[in-house]
């Protein structure tokens, strides 16, 4: 598993993490974005941006406990930025809480930072030939190795604060401590574990896990007395979280006329700034390159302070603790640790598809003439053309362009609309078949009748007149029969028009009355004699009420009453402007539904019938309906008591029209 991952749980498809990646690590699949270990540079970047907490970082909390309970001497590395990201902790209330954990000593890993930057001033200085990148970022390092191997002859062979602090520990402080950090960067957890610089850091701990650790002991930092730090003392280099502080305290200039230091801080610069120096169009002698904004900006650090104030609390912190001379006799006591390191390439570059196969996927998304070529970053890539090459790399799926998404969509859904319609009507058809067998029975005896009589004795005028009225009652009522079910089956093209709710629901009740004549459900009419007219489309609302209708008689196998009632509701809306709506209740007497399966009533194939006898489509085709009609539907059901549905259009204006 990668370092950082991603909950599928709580992924909603946004593709932020997508859209903000600067190193392309994440892929779809089935619409969800996980990471792609291999690629990812643990830079923390889509932490941000996660709305939804779906992108979670690996725990060593599991580990740390471990290490506390089976050694005696655990050191805790609290990392530079630590003020600014527990500002309402005094530094030394910190130490004595992060004591109670179990730790047997706490120290600053800025003091690595000073034996780092003094290394950097001695290269740099004494560099005459090639640009010298830093390597005090992990997540630029990993960048680097797998985005741009050919530079890593740039980079400065120095390991990281971190990496010096723990050496300092290991090799000469105690060689039996295990060590701890706890900072603010994703990335460390990587640096821990990458073979050229372990086994120094035995465990990374991020901000975060550490208040969780402080949680589930009941340690409250700001309660506590203030406790000593141990080990060698920084000084400036406490500064080292702060952007281009690595400048400040190696003593090198950033000076814009000398042009000879360039400080690139924040994903935005970086991406641009090594494909530059890459090209060959930067010729500085030494480019400082952080993926934060400095430390004090690292992804886990979870208050709300601005960058500016968080520098403030570093600096301030610096200056109330400088102690230069203490400084200066540790540094001579550490001077001989090694800070070297190496790099080794991890080059992972990606197969450009070809021009056909780019093409093929636009055309699949309707997107090969550019005019269609909207680049509206929705899916995550900056432009049609970039998606359409990833999902032939396959880090993404055309389903992620929300333009040919909705297209999809809209002809699904009137798909689904068509299809839940005849469903129903094969429901009714089974129904309606013996409705219209009765006046055709009549028909037939009538016409025997005649028939006989003419053929004997002849028929009188008067009988013959009223033998054909009674024929031509019964064929009108089974054509009318007829008619409403080809009316109700033809697909359409939606029309909306001001249109009476009381006859939508007339033409509706034939399709089920003799279904409720089966089960013997008694249909009630309250439809108010006024103001029942919305601006719909007849044939859709008279399908959504064909349906709640069939549903509420098949709720009731025993019989039961079925109540249509109708009145006119006077809602405030936003901005005190008032919407009158006309409100439809088809409310049974049938056996109910329970809370749970309540909120799940609208979702398709979601059906509480028995096997086969639905497909769990028409409260969700409905729903759709109400929905494109700027309605809605509530539903308020008790188990064994009946369920009501109430529909909302809003009521037309007749002053309006």
């Amino acid at each position: 598993m990668s370092i950082v991952f991603t909950d599928r749980e709580k992924c909603t498809g946004c593709y932020a993490c997508i859209r903000n990646c600067p190193s392309k690590a994440i892929r779809v699949r089935e619409g969800l974005a996980e990471v792609i270990k291999e690629r990812c540079t643990a830079c923390g970047t889509c932490l941000h941006v996660c709305a939804t907490g779906a992108k979670q970082v690996e725990s060593d909390i599991g580990l740390v406990r471990q290490l506390l309970a089976q050694y005696p001497t655990v050191i805790a590395l609290l990392s530079a930025p630590f003020p600014a990201a527990m500002p309402e902790v005094h530094p030394r209330q910190l130490v004595t809480a992060v004591k109670k954990l179990g730790f047997s000593e706490v120290m600053e890993d800025s003091f690595g930072a000073e034996l780092v930057c003094r290394e950097y001033a001695r290269l740099i200085n004494g560099n005459k030939g090639k640009t010298i990148l830093s390597s005090t970022c992990p997540a630029i390092v990993a960048y680097i190795e797998k985005y741009y191997p050919r530079l890593i002859g740039n980079l400065a062979p120095i390991v990281s604060p971190m990496v010096a602090m723990a050496r300092a520990i290991k090799w000469k402080y105690n060689p039996e401590a295990k060590v701890v950090f706890i900072g603010p960067c994703v990335a460390k957890k990587a640096e821990a574990q990458d073979e050229k610089v372990a086994g120094v850091v035995d465990a990374v701990l991020t901000f975060s896990e550490l208040k969780e650790m402080f949680a589930a002991r009941g340690i409250n930092p700001e309660s506590e007395e203030e406790g000593q730090f141990s080990g060698p003392k920084p000084n400036l280099g406490r500064l080292f979280a702060v952007s281009g502080g690595l400048l400040k305290v190696a003593g090198l200039s950033d000076d814009i006329l000398l042009n000879d230091v360039i400080n690139a801080c924040s994903k935005s610069y970086i991406v641009k700034t090594l494909r530059e120096f890459a090209e060959g169009n930067i010729t500085a002698k030494f480019i400082n390159l952080c993926f934060c904004e400095g430390c004090i900006d690292g992804p886990v650090i979870d208050n709300e302070l601005s960058i500016f104030k968080r520098r403030e609390i570093v600096a301030n912190y610096t200056a109330s603790q400088a102690d230069p001379a203490q400084t200066e006799r540790d540094i001579q006591q550490y001077a001989d640790v090694d800070l070297g390191r190496k790099f080794t390439s991890q080059s992972i570059g990606l197969p450009m598809p070809s021009d056909e196969d780019t093409q093929n996927i636009l055309r699949q998304i309707n997107k090969v003439d550019p005019r269609d070529q909207m680049n509206c970053g929705a899916c995550g890539y900056s432009s049609c053309r970039e998606l359409a090459i990833s999902v032939c790399q396959g880090l993404a799926e055309v389903d992620m362009c929300w333009p040919y998404v909705l297209n999809k969509l809209k002809t699904t859904q009137e798909e689904l609309i068509q299809a839940e319609k005849l469903t129903s009507l094969g429901q009714m058809a089974a129904s309606i078949a013996h409705e219209v067998n009765n006046p055709l029975a009549g028909v037939l005896v009538y016409a025997k009748l005649m028939s006989k009589k003419l053929a004997a004795d002849g028929l009188p005028r008067e009988e013959a007149l009223n033998y054909l009225s009674k024929i031509e009652t019964e064929v009108s009522r089974s054509s009318g029969i007829i008619r409403n079910l080809l009316d109700f089956a033809r697909q359409s093209e939606p029309m909306l028009r001001v249109i009476d709710i009381r006859q939508v629901i007339d033409q509706a009740l034939p399709l089920v009355a003799h279904q409720a004549q089966l089960q013997k459900v008694e249909i009630v009419k309250e439809l108010r004699p006024d103001r029942c007219k919305v601006t719909a489309d007849f044939d859709q609302i008279r399908q959504v009420f064909a349906n709640l209708i069939l549903n509420a008689i098949q709720a009731m196998p025993q019989g039961g009453n079925l109540t249509l009632h109708t009145s006119v509701v006077t809602e405030e809306e936003a901005g005190g402007k008032k919407q009158d709506w006309v409100k439809v209740d088809i409310q049974d007497t049938g056996c109910g539904i329970s809370k749970e399966n309540v909120r799940k009533l609208f979702t398709p194939f979601f059906t509480t019938k028995e096997r086969g006898k639905g497909v769990g489509l028409g409260l969700a085709v409905a729903h759709g309906i109400i929905q494109r009609h700027k309605g809605r539907i509530e539903v308020d059901s008790e188990l064994d008591e009946g369920t009501t549905f109430t529909v909302y259009l809003e009521a037309h204006n007749e002053g309006s029209s």
